[in-house]
């Protein structure tokens, strides 16, 4: 019941964060730090701690949100209907490969101690921390870039009223105006 209790928690602070700040980057690296704790724990706390144990296990427990945030922020950050649906099914497929995956980490010959499958748990929430990260900065860096042809595009005179003419079901690499949120 702890885990779960720690995984309904965290989903609803996050709602609520997300919805009073809208730092996508920032709640998913949020959600991974006590998941990185929570596989250190595992993986390197002594086994005659069990306390260190199994506070490590409720920390993993709070990289549920992660999921959602992910859907939502791919969501936000992808335009066009065709690439937009690929996106969806590309992280849906990617969860239940991961779903598949992980339980064979923990194989037979590792046990009890499982530590090869505890430190896939650390090194998977680090990944996704350091990847979240370097979409942040590559949304800013390529909102920048539009930014510039936005600008060189209203000097030659496109009205506003014509970017829902031209730009309308234009993916988010080829819509100019498009802004990826972070």
């Amino acid at each position: 019941m702890p885990s779960g209790f720690v995984s309904i928690i965290g989903t609803l602070i996050v709602g609520v964060g997300i919805r009073h700040t809208s730092n996508r980057w920032a709640w998913l690296v949020a959600c991974c730090i006590p998941g990185i704790l929570g596989g250190a724990l595992m993986s390197f706390a002594p086994k005659y701690n069990r306390a260190a144990l199994l506070t490590g296990v409720y920390l993993v427990n709070a990289v549920i949100p992660n999921l959602i945030i992910t859907f939502q922020w791919t969501m936000a950050n992808v335009a066009g209907h065709t690439k937009r649906a690929a996106a969806a099914a590309m992280i849906a497929g990617s969860f239940s490969i991961g779903n598949i995956i992980g339980p064979q980490t923990f194989r037979a010959q590792d046990a009890p101690e499982y530590h090869t499958a505890k430190v896939t748990v650390l090194a998977t929430q680090a990944s996704a921390a350091f990847v979240t990260v370097v979409l942040f900065v590559y949304y800013m860096w390529a909102n920048k870039r539009k930014e510039r042809r936005q600008r060189g595009l209203e000097r030659e005179g496109m009205r506003l009223d014509a970017k829902e003419e031209v730009w309308g079901n234009l993916t988010d690499k080829e819509n100019v105006w498009f802004k990826y949120v972070y």
